[in-house]
């Protein structure tokens, strides 16, 4: 495929190696990629680019960027320039940095951080249309979505940087023009390059966890390069690996069976600077907070049940902003005194605040079996508010707002851009809305980084 193109190369199935392992179930054609898909696209991307720019303004993120950044390619959202291979690395880390990305229930985790950081790495380096970008996103997203898909990550793993390589892979490769047999063997290569990754790394205060992403996406982009050489992957690894070694079980039907299904009509976005599991519990405590005001002081408590996974965030003294950010009972008591739960509300001064930990320390979060049976059609949090007068106040809540089948309005969407793009570029966040919403509309690649440069 030339750059350019408004097609999705044929999938790494087509790979004779791949068709032994199982994964098979796409035609030999290219698939064209219909423009209500493309037009969903263009927002995840413009929501991932969002997410990016207020990634670029952490202080970590400046300091990696100041060392790493020695020149090559331009850094989009940042005055600085790296070569390819570390600016994948950057764009992944600025993007998960401040946890806004968008994410994917039926995926397990975060597609489109893992193959849009590439892309524009990639992208930035050649001549390149903005329709050619958005199908190398859109390939990138769906290889990714359906590894995640299909394999059983271990409980101990978190998603960020395992499967997501195969997606950066693929985003690279689709820029490359690579046909069928060529991405397959990139695929295979990368399969070997994902990370072992710890779930506990975030809770426990770890801003490692943020790195997975952009290693990820640095290791997609190689594994592209590497195959070019020559170096060859383990035939048949993606069931291997994401089967048995990073995974513990590997599903060849449902594989198979998610042939034709567009992974990325189904994100999920959000609108708060935390974790999608603490954002149940948010979403009970802002419709309680709208019938009727609560001063901090008067709660006694507050108890939420809700189901396996999000139970686990149940940190009620965070040791870093990090684990504010995946901690429930934070999350809810700085919601409760800030008003919001946006990126200043887990900054370290935030993090520290006596008053805010204080009624963190007051927030109870437990496991409901009976809940977590419910998933994966519903994800239910249940939130009771007690109040010193003896007052009860409960409000169950059924998946969040940003789900699939609960979509925020697009100008809720754009509002969020605009809190993290002006910052750094003022009144011109909105015409970067536009640039970045309609990629197909761009000749060059090259204006989406003139137009995003500080």
């Amino acid at each position: 495929m030339k750059c350019g193109g408004r097609y999705s190369p044929a999938p790494p199935s087509m790979s004779p190696s791949l068709a032994r392992a199982g994964l098979t179930g796409e035609p030999a054609a290219m698939q064209p990629i219909p423009d209500h898909v493309r037009d969903h696209a263009g927002l995840i991307l413009a929501d991932t680019l969002g997410a990016i720019l207020a990634g670029h303004r952490e202080p970590e993120l400046r300091a990696v960027t100041a060392r790493h950044a020695i020149g090559g390619v331009p850094l989009l959202g940042a005055a600085a320039a790296a070569p390819p291979p570390m600016a994948a690395f950057l764009t992944g880390l600025a993007g998960t940095a401040a946890e806004l990305d968008e994410g994917n229930y039926p995926a397990g985790g975060h597609p489109a951080i893992h193959a849009v950081a590439p892309a524009l790495a990639e992208a930035a380096a050649r001549d390149c249309s903005g329709a050619a970008l958005l199908t190398a996103c859109i390939a990138g997203y769906e290889a990714g979505s359906r590894v995640g898909h299909a394999m059983r990550l271990r409980p101990a793993a978190h998603p960020h940087g395992t499967w997501g390589v195969v997606g950066a892979a693929a985003a690279v490769a689709s820029l490359r023009g690579h046909d069928a047999a060529m991405t397959g063997r990139a695929l295979e290569v990368a399969a070997s390059l994902g990370l072992a990754t710890s779930a506990t790394a975030s809770l426990r205060g770890g801003s490692v966890r943020n790195v997975y992403a952009g290693a990820a996406a640095q290791n997609g982009l190689l594994a592209v390069d590497l195959a070019e050489a020559g170096i060859t992957g383990e035939p048949g690894g993606i069931p291997v690996v994401f089967g048995g070694v990073i995974g513990e079980g590997w599903d060849g039907a449902a594989y198979a069976a998610s042939a034709g299904r567009w992974f990325i009509l189904e994100s999920f976005l959000k609108l708060h600077s935390c974790c999608r599991e603490t954002q149940g519990a948010l979403e009970a405590i802002e419709l309680l907070l709208a019938e009727a005001p609560v001063a901090p002081e008067a709660v006694e408590a507050i108890e939420v049940e809700t189901f396996h996974s999000a139970s686990l965030l149940s940190e009620t003294a965070p040791a870093a902003p990090i684990a504010g950010r995946f901690s429930i009972p934070f999350a809810v008591a700085t919601r409760i005194l800030r008003g919001h739960a946006w990126i200043e509300a887990f900054a370290p001064e935030a993090i520290a605040d006596p008053a805010t930990r204080a009624l963190a320390a007051r927030v109870a979060v437990r496991h409901d079996p009976a809940l977590t049976a419910r998933q994966p059609a519903e994800r239910v949090c249940r939130l009771t508010l007690r109040l010193a007068d003896g007052t009860l106040r409960r409000r169950e809540v059924i998946g969040t707002p940003g789900d699939p089948d609960r979509p925020h309005p697009e100008a809720a969407l754009r509002d969020k851009f605009r809190r993290c793009a002006e910052p750094g570029f003022g009144a011109r966040w909105a015409e970067l809305w536009e640039t970045a919403r309609h990629p197909d509309r761009l000749a060059s690649a090259r204006a989406l980084f003139a137009a995003f440069r500080p």
